[in-house]
């Protein structure tokens, strides 16, 4: 029952004012006194004697620090000389410099806040600064020889800032009610002081049984509310940037919406209890973010917002470049990483079979099939957007050491153009043709050179060349025909159709422009031999293969060594192999990265590895912009581990064909980067969800 309903004291000038049942809960105690004309005059300047005599009434029984002193404006005859002399040895007050008491002075807000807190035991091991910054937004004018014992307050819950309960105002003279609510503070008086003017130095950490905050203390609990924003970051909530500690509008739209998405009625209760503290602390950022991207056509829209000021010649993801990606200082490590496979006990694969969320759908792996079978390639693409003409994905599982997968396809083995995307191709072929002369030979210490010249370009840069398009050394397309050069169109075909099993395709052509060398030669440096020669074929006809025919090749590369020996690029070794797995490390196109991003999963993975090559054109024949993509990526999630699980391991290879027709060539391309980055980024949600795999 507060004490404005159990006093038998009133005053006639208190009826509307905030600070109202403190002054009764104090008169009822026989701490205050209003004026004979029965008024309190509650917002009247309090002096310093009038504090001292508050003082006085409210702490009888605090024990004396140092002996009494005389003041000369304070003679025995004055009101107050008792309660000052009291103030005096008990520590609360001092004099001024020149021996004076000044009784009549007005006290300020900051002096009676550091009165009433030094009857408080405090244990404060925040940084005065920042706290005061946290909780006022005037903290500057606090002098500095009063910030620790401020900042003691705060901790001691013992401000009240009316009207505003982040504005301190400490020169501004304190007065007879502000000393009320203060002082109710102090003593504990509960349900006296309106919440909305208490500051209340509660964290998140602090809500727990029946700590609760309510929602006219939210403002003052400035403390809260930061821990709040700062939890909320990782859910894309609320701006990194803008941690303050204040509940504003930003602030409210961040509760509401975590709120909602997990079935918490605080935001409508204006409650915050354990039950919230609890989820905010142990709820998923990454499964937030991913269930909020299942608007894709929120995400395209996102995607091509970014493509503003861009055109064909430069697109946002298709050309953001290696050195602009987070995982440029990975590209090292890529080789061993694949080689990782799951214990079981810290690690753990997809299993078997997984059911799909949903839909209960179980979904088996088979093993990865032999050179020249083609696997069973299920529908289930039906979500891709339409301008996504062919696409094929491989979900894989290590089991017991070997590769399973499940594959998908959407028109996937049908023989197209997919622009220079083919190019890993040749450079596939050439070593294995190489680790067929010379199986210890490793193509990173090979040369190409012209026949009959004793100079050459390094494997390695020559493939960074033509995947990056750096033109370090020369262009994509004329590097790409050079390694063609080392096998006839028909055995580079037959290569082809016989690795991967798929019989209706093309792979006769060339890329636009001639050979870098037209007859060059593959010189392995520390044995002095060369491994090939050409014979100078002439490449004529078509690049038709299919989206499938890609993937398979990409993770013939990527998991060579968890497939059986007949399922892997004939004679090739991976000493050599790995080479070509850096060189497609450093792919322009970054759509993996940007999917990767925008669902979460860049903050909760390890062992990233992303391989992948760009094919990107616009078609004058069928008057469309076409970008082709096939990528290998492997990251382990780590968010198993924080309920003692294995974490779990993804290998996933894609390929996509897009294709836009606008009949205007820098719109089509704007529109099909952005909608590529929105499929790979759903592609990945679905399979991470386990609604695709």
């Amino acid at each position: 029952m507060t004490a404005s309903a159990t006093s038998d004291r009133s005053f006639s000038d208190i009826a509307t004012h905030w600070a109202k049942d403190c002054i009764l809960a104090l008169a009822q105690r026989n701490i205050v006194n209003g004026y004979p004309d029965g008024t309190f005059r509650p917002n009247l300047s309090l002096t310093r004697a009038e504090f001292a005599a508050l003082m006085y009434a409210a702490f009888p029984n605090a024990p004396a620090q140092r002996p009494p002193v005389s003041f000369p404006d304070v003679p025995s005859s004055h009101w107050a000389f008792q309660a000052i002399q009291w103030g005096y040895t008990r520590g609360f007050f001092s004099g001024f410099p020149e021996g004076t008491f000044q009784p009549n002075r007005p006290i300020s807000r900051l002096q009676a806040v550091l009165v009433l807190v030094s009857t408080q035991s405090v244990d404060n091991a925040a940084n005065p600064d920042e706290q005061l910054r946290l909780f006022f937004t005037d903290a500057g004018q606090i002098p500095d020889w009063a910030r620790r014992a401020v900042s003691d307050a705060i901790v001691a819950n013992i401000i009240v800032n009316h009207p505003e309960v982040r504005q301190l105002r400490p020169n501004q003279n304190a007065t007879r009610g502000e000393a009320s609510a203060l002082l109710c503070r102090t003593l504990r008086i509960p349900d006296v002081v309106p919440a909305q003017y208490a500051t209340w130095n509660w964290g998140i950490y602090d809500l727990k049984g029946e700590v609760k905050a309510t929602f006219p203390s939210w403002k003052g609990s400035a403390r809260l509310m930061r821990d709040i924003q700062v939890l909320l970051v990782p859910f894309r909530l609320y701006p990194g940037n803008r941690i303050n500690g204040d509940y504003n509008w930003e602030t409210e739209r961040a509760m509401t919406e975590f709120s909602n998405f997990y079935g918490l009625p605080n935001m409508q209760t204006g409650i915050l209890d354990e039950p919230f503290a609890w989820s905010l602390l142990n709820a998923d950022p990454v499964e937030f973010i991913m269930a909020n991207a299942r608007d894709r056509q929120q995400i395209y829209s996102e995607f091509l917002q970014q493509e503003a000021g861009f055109d064909a010649s430069k697109l946002a993801f298709l050309d953001r470049g290696i050195q602009n990606s987070p995982y440029r200082n990975d590209v090292a490590a890529y080789p061993n990483r694949l080689t990782q496979r799951p214990d079981g006990t810290n690690l753990e694969s997809l299993g078997t079979q997984v059911t799909l969320v949903g839909s209960n759908t179980v979904v088996r792996f088979s093993p990865y099939p032999a050179l020249g079978l083609r696997p069973q390639i299920d529908g289930g693409l039906g979500f891709l957007h339409s301008d996504i003409q062919q696409a094929c994905i491989c979900v894989g599982s290590i089991v017991d050491g070997r590769m399973q997968a499940h594959w998908l396809g959407r028109d996937a083995t049908r023989g197209i153009q997919h622009w220079s995307t083919t190019k890993i191709i040749p450079l596939l072929n050439v070593v294995s043709r190489a680790n067929a002369v010379q199986p210890a030979a490793r193509v990173r210490d090979c040369l190409v050179r012209s026949a009959g010249s004793a100079s050459g370009y390094g494997f390695y840069n020559l493939a960074v060349d033509l995947v990056n398009y750096g033109n370090a050394i020369g262009s994509s397309n004329a590097i790409a025909a050079m390694f063609k050069q080392f096998s006839t169109p028909a055995e580079l075909d037959g290569w082809l159709k016989q690795t991967t099993g798929n019989f209706n395709i093309e792979f006769r052509g060339r890329y636009g422009e001639a050979p870098f060398i037209q007859s060059p030669n593959l010189y392995h440096q520390p044995s002095r031999s060369i491994l090939l020669n050409s014979s100078s074929p002439s490449h004529t006809g078509n690049n038709f293969i299919s989206a499938y025919d890609l993937t398979r090749i990409i993770t013939i590369l990527g998991w060579h060594h968890h497939l059986a020996p007949g399922a892997r690029f004939p004679s090739a070794q991976w000493d050599s192999l790995e080479t070509v797995v850096r060189a497609m490390g450093v792919d322009t196109a970054r759509y993996i990265d940007v999917a990767l991003d925008r669902l979460g999963l860049n903050t909760v993975i390890e062992s990233p590895v992303i391989i992948s090559k760009l094919g990107f054109g616009r078609s004058g024949v069928r008057n469309r912009t076409e970008i082709s993509y096939v990528a290998l990526v492997q990251f382990t999630d780590t968010r198993p581990r924080r309920q003692g699980k294995p974490a779990i391991q993804y290998t996933i290879a894609l390929t996509l064909l897009g294709a836009r027709g606008l009949n205007d060539g820098n719109e089509e391309a704007r529109q099909l980067d952005a909608r590529i980055a929105a499929e790979v980024t759903e592609i990945i949600r679905r399979i991470v969800s386990r609604e695709l795999a």
